[in-house]
């Protein structure tokens, strides 16, 4: 019998190129969908539009794939607020929330291959190669939300997220226009991407303010991480005038740092963090950040899905953070 991958390995091209273009994606060109479909007519492929017809039956059900976190505190207070917002806006459409991460091997296929689930959110930037791919070939609604996966971001994927570059080119410019010119950020860049992106959002903002110093450390994004490299690095705090940490729990390691070291912030120092968790407004001096939007990224998301559900098109969706001006900057 002929098999999709049959036909993929004739036309040379990916298997999910093969299903999308038999099932008419707007995404795949006209001449790629002549040339497959001619292809699968002279091996005798036939269609299957009952499966078809099987795999589109509702459950009213949206899978969520999370990472799974152990003692991340950033994680788990970011996550249970965002995922809270997810099951309000679902529920507001008549759908059911399911959350997996991974505790076994092809979890994903198991959940897609059961067809317990109508879409998928996927937020977990560690997701493998190889479950992407099964999830493109079984044409399965899906949008990245927040994270996208490590293997895929310069391709052309569906994914609904904060546009991090310009949280940190927000976060730096505050403090260039406040009139701090030695700004250090504390970042996680070997961590994954937003982190990268929110450091060149940094450097642009230098560079369009044509500042030459850059101050860029690479921690592990924790309060206790924060914490000790302050501590750590007492010499180059006299050569800086503000920092920026990139999550707020590393702002308040700042913070708690600077304090014992007895630097006052924000008048010997200025901090700002990113993503506006509401644990930095209980603490002095209050917490100036950057807020990722979750409130719109969570009805945005769920929206877009539900759509795709219906009809199949590209979503690139980028969500613009908002500057909060508190007391630490």
């Amino acid at each position: 019998m002929v098999t999709i991958k049959d036909i993929a390995k004739i036309a040379g091209v990916n298997p999910s190129t093969v299903s999308r273009s038999l099932n008419d994606y707007p995404n795949i060109s006209k001449k790629t969908k002549e040339k497959i479909k001619k292809i699968a007519e002279e091996l005798g492929f036939e269609f299957n539009e009952a499966a078809r017809s099987l795999n589109k039956k509702k459950t009213n059900t949206i899978g969520v794939i999370i990472p799974q976190f152990f003692d991340d505190m950033r994680g788990e207070i970011f996550f249970a607020n965002f995922l809270g917002k997810l099951i309000k806006e679902a529920q507001l459409r008549g759908y059911h929330v399911r959350i997996e991460y991974e505790i076994e091997k092809n979890y994903i296929k198991k959940m897609i291959q059961s067809r317990s689930v109508d879409g998928l959110l996927l937020m977990n930037p560690d997701i493998s190669k190889e479950d992407v791919e099964f999830i493109l070939e079984k044409n399965i609604p899906y949008i990245f939300l927040h994270y996208l996966s490590e293997n895929y971001i310069n391709k052309d994927i569906n994914f609904v997220r904060t546009d991090q570059q310009k949280g940190g080119y927000i976060a730096t410019k505050y403090l260039i226009e406040k009139g701090y010119k030695d700004i250090l950020t504390l970042s996680g860049l070997s961590i994954n991407h937003e982190f990268i992106e929110r450091t060149n959002g940094y450097k642009k903002a230098l560079k369009d303010f044509d500042i030459k110093n850059e101050y860029i450390l690479d921690i592990d994004v924790t309060f206790e991480s924060a914490k000790k490299t302050i501590k750590k690095n007492k010499p180059l705090l006299k050569k800086v005038d503000a920092i920026f940490a990139q999550t707020d729990l590393m702002a308040l390691g700042v913070i708690e740092a600077l304090n014992e070291l007895h630097i006052n912030v924000p008048k010997d120092l200025a901090v700002i963090g990113f993503d506006n968790i509401q644990i930095g407004t209980y603490f002095k001096p209050r917490l100036t950040t950057i807020e990722q939007p979750i409130d719109k990224l969570a009805k945005i998301g769920i929206k877009k899905l539900i759509e795709l559900m219906e009809k199949s098109f590209k979503v690139r969706k980028f969500i613009e953070p908002k500057l909060i001006i508190r007391q630490s900057a």
